[in-house]
């Protein structure tokens, strides 16, 4: 199972061939010790900006058959996939290597940029939308 974390980069860190900087970044801020917290805090409001929550909220409850687990945990219906939103990220937890659900993702905010901390992975979300529809010439 892959789990895949997503931030929303300001426009002013999207450098394409920055992108391993970024992710060892990002990389440090989950492997924090909880005295470095407020050190981490101050790394990711400067990269990062927080997802609204509510709107997607809204929006999955609309348009994406799901079933809600607890407050936080939505398990989409058709596909082993768990979602978590939060302000700071959102979690997928998911059997796929590309699951379904990140196309709104995708359409929600074009400067997301995914990490697999387990499997030191990484990608802009918008840059693998772009290559696929290349792929299937669109």
């Amino acid at each position: 199972m892959r789990k895949y974390y997503l931030f929303i980069i300001k426009n002013e860190y999207i450098i394409k061939n920055k992108s391993y900087g970024i992710f060892k970044m990002l990389k440090k801020i989950y492997y924090l010790k909880s005295y470095d917290f407020s050190y981490g805090i101050n790394i990711y409001r400067e990269l990062c900006l927080p997802f609204s929550v509510n709107l997607l909220n809204n929006y999955l409850d609309k348009r994406i058959s799901h079933k809600k687990i607890n407050n936080k945990l939505i398990k989409i219906q058709d596909e082993n996939t768990y979602l978590q939103l939060m302000y700071p990220c959102v979690i997928i937890k998911t059997n796929q290597n590309i699951p379904k659900i990140l196309k709104i993702f995708h359409i929600y905010n074009r400067n997301i940029f995914i990490c697999d901390f387990d499997n030191d992975d990484y990608f802009w979300l918008n840059d693998y939308f772009n290559s696929t529809l290349k792929k299937i010439n669109i």
